[in-house]
């Protein structure tokens, strides 16, 4: 290890001492707000409610993703129905550990940390990569996305959810393009693959766009050149771990399920991909008279099969089906509902302020494009700058299209700024080191005086 590198994380620290400490104190600290709701009034969000009586249980049981009803062991996803338990399950821990009740400023407190995570990791691997005025771009302009809103609904950590999707498909591309070292890659891989299991959890969408991505990664390496048999097999393992995390929600009530005894669950205990499909269809007049509503996909469904249990994998078969018969039903007419949102999105800004969404993809597009057909990338010394802007845009190019088959919402669509922000750093960095280059620099110089002669 050179002085440089101590040096190197030193400058880390400062700088999120810096931009990050302060902010996240005050938000930490303010989520006191939600104290004086805890013992006279619930949560406005149902679930937040219900991982609270989750707490309770896991206090008197030990026992995870559960509430103790008439001595019962009831799955929280019978109460809790489609929900993601990340938030419950780490709040059990939580309260296991300290010996008491969560509460709701402790469901933001977590919220917040979940953000600070996602702010402070994504910053670090960039670091990490030496891609340092990106990573200071981030740390700067990161407070105020990351830590100036919160609450007690799970999509106030969304934002430091998918900053932690973003680390696996980094690492697996820089490490083998030689950006991070052996040991720091393998490093950088193993919290990857912890972070899509965390992030799963807590968002099974935003996990699969994670898992998306790390996948691609992946494969495209595997297959890359040198191909050897060596490297396909060690990237098939690679690709079992990132299927693993990205089943993490299973694992984690099939642990529950063998160490206690469970009254049996009927209902899955993630959000299910289906039901969102079908329903994200009614977000858009349409044809069918489908609407964005529970009790719509509920209705559907026991027209259908009247004993049908509502969110149990039956359910989710038929969501299914129904989505499939629509799509063979009139295809133009999905591809139309499917355009509306992708417009709405793509003209309406994220970050405020700043230009519509649609602008910034196409700008990332553009940029990844013609620097990477030009060989810009090596000839400034920033190849690094090429694995995170792949990295971003995807995700950016996720999120249009989670926005299309779900619901064209601000709340939902907000977290992709931090890859805005991410791909914003990249972008200054590139004319930094292009400004800075000898070689651009020297052709620069000669076309000048060529000209000039």
């Amino acid at each position: 290890m050179t002085l440089e590198t101590p040096l190197r994380w030193l400058a880390f620290v400062a700088c999120v001492a810096l931009f990050v400490w302060g902010p996240f104190v005050s938000m930490f600290e303010a989520v006191e707000r939600y104290g004086y709701l805890a013992d006279i009034m619930p949560s406005d969000w149902l679930a937040t409610n219900l991982w609270l009586d989750t707490t309770d249980c896991a206090l008197q049981r030990g026992v995870w993703l559960a509430l103790c009803e008439d001595g019962k062991l009831v799955p929280l996803s019978e109460r809790a129905i489609a929900d993601d338990p990340g938030h419950a399950f780490l709040l059990d821990l939580w309260s296991m550990a300290i010996g008491r009740r969560a509460t709701l400023p402790d469901v933001a407190r977590l919220n917040t940390l979940v953000d600070a995570a996602g702010l402070v990791g994504l910053a670090g691997l960039l670091f990490a990569l030496r891609a340092y005025a990106t990573a200071i771009v981030l740390l700067v302009l990161g407070p105020p996305e990351y830590l100036g809103w919160m609450g007690t609904s799970p999509h106030w950590s969304f934002i430091g959810v998918v900053s932690l999707c973003a680390v696996l498909p980094i690492a697996l591309l820089a490490r083998d393009r030689g950006l991070l070292s052996r040991r720091s890659g393998t490093a950088w891989i193993v919290a990857g693959v912890l972070f899509l299991a965390l992030a799963t959890l807590i968002r099974e969408s935003i996990g699969l766009m994670g898992f998306v991505l790390s996948l691609l990664s992946v494969g495209a390496l595997a297959f890359g050149r040198p191909r050897s048999v060596r490297r396909v097999a060690g990237y098939a393992v690679m690709g079992v771990l990132v299927l693993g995390a990205f089943s993490s929600a299973k694992w984690v009530v099939m642990a529950r399920d063998a160490a206690f005894d469970m009254q049996p669950a009927t209902r899955l205990a993630t959000h299910g991909l289906s039901h969102t499909l079908y329903l994200g269809l009614g977000t858009i007049e349409n044809k069918w008279g489908i609407r964005y509503d529970d009790d719509y996909g509920r209705e559907v469904a026991q027209q259908i099969d009247p004993g049908i249990v509502f969110c149990s994998p039956e359910y989710f078969r038929v969501m299914w089906r129904m989505y499939l018969s629509r799509w063979l039903d009139d295809p133009v007419e999905v591809m139309r509902i499917y355009l509306e949102k992708a417009i709405y999105l793509a003209t309406t800004p994220t970050l405020f302020p700043g230009p519509p969404f649609g602008v910034v993809l196409l700008i990332g597009l553009l940029h990844l494009g013609v620097a990477t057909a030009l060989g810009l990338w090596r000839k400034i010394g920033f190849e690094q700058g090429f694995v995170i802007e792949i990295v971003a845009v995807g995700f950016i190019g996720l999120f249009l299209a989670q926005s299309m088959a779900a619901l064209s919402s601000q709340t939902y669509a907000m977290p992709v700024n931090a890859f805005v922000l991410t791909l914003a750093g990249v972008i200054v960095e590139f004319v930094g080191r292009a400004l800075a280059s000898p070689a651009l620099l020297g052709r620069w110089r000669r076309h000048t005086a060529t000209e000039g002669s």
